[in-house]
C-alpha cells in the first residue's frame, strides 16, 4: 500500500507539472501580433501574426538591407509571397518598360536576395477573377490585403501602389495603401509608389 501510495503521488505530481509546463511551451512559441512599428525595426527572422478574417497569419522579416535607411522584406508565410521595400515613386509605365522589379539599382529594396524571383504585384479586383483577361485567382494585392499586410508594414496609409494589371483603357489597377481597396485611375503622373512581389 505504501508503494502504490508513493505512485499515485508520483503520477499526480508529474500530471501537474505537465498542466504547468504546456501553458508556457504555448505561450513561449506564440509570435506576437504584428505592428508596423515594430516590424520597421526588426531583424530577419522577426515573426509575428495578424489576426484575419479567415484566420491568423504568420509574417516575417526575411532580410534587412543596412544603411542610413535600412530597406526592409517581408514575408507572408500563408502565401509564401516576398514583399519588397518601397522602390519610391513610379508610374506604371516605368514600372513596367524599365523592369524596376529586377533592376540592379533597387537591388536594396529588395533585400538582396538573389535567390527571390521579383516581379511587379497584380492588382485587379477579386470580382474580375478569371474575367476579362484576368486569371482565375486572386491578384497579389488581393491576397496580401486579406492577409494584413497594412497591419506588418509602416507607411503605407495616403499611398498608392502600381500593379501589372492594365484593364486596357490606359489607367493601371493600383492598390490603396491607406484603406485597402483597388481601383484604375490612380496613377496620377507618376506619383505612386512601388513595392515588388516575389516567390
Amino acid at each position: 500500500m505504501v508503494v502504490n501510495a508513493f505512485m499515485k503521488g508520483a503520477s499526480l505530481w508529474r500530471i501537474g507539472v505537465c498542466c504547468l509546463l504546456v501553458p508556457w511551451f504555448a505561450f513561449a512559441d506564440t509570435p506576437a501580433a504584428c505592428d508596423p512599428h515594430t516590424v520597421e525595426k526588426a531583424e530577419p527572422g522577426y515573426t509575428c501574426v495578424v489576426k484575419t478574417q479567415n484566420g491568423p497569419v504568420s509574417w516575417r522579416v526575411e532580410a534587412v538591407s543596412p544603411g542610413s535607411r535600412p530597406f526592409r522584406v517581408v514575408k507572408d508565410l500563408k502565401s509564401g509571397l516576398y514583399v519588397s521595400d518601397d522602390l519610391g515613386k513610379h508610374s506604371h509605365g516605368s514600372a513596367t518598360n524599365q523592369k524596376l522589379c529586377n533592376s540592379r539599382e533597387y537591388s536594396n529594396q529588395r533585400g538582396n536576395l538573389a535567390s527571390v524571383a521579383w516581379r511587379l504585384p497584380s492588382g485587379y479586383p477579386r470580382r474580375l477573377n478569371g474575367k476579362n483577361g484576368f486569371p482565375n485567382r486572386d491578384s497579389d494585392f488581393v491576397v496580401l490585403e486579406d492577409d494584413g499586410i497594412r497591419q506588418v508594414i509602416s507607411g503605407l496609409a495616403n499611398k498608392w501602389f502600381v500593379s501589372s494589371s492594365d484593364p486596357g483603357d490606359g489607367f493601371s489597377y493600383g492598390y490603396d495603401g491607406e484603406f485597402g481597396g483597388i481601383d484604375t485611375g490612380c496613377d496620377g503622373n507618376g506619383n505612386v509608389s512601388l513595392r515588388c512581389v516575389g516567390q
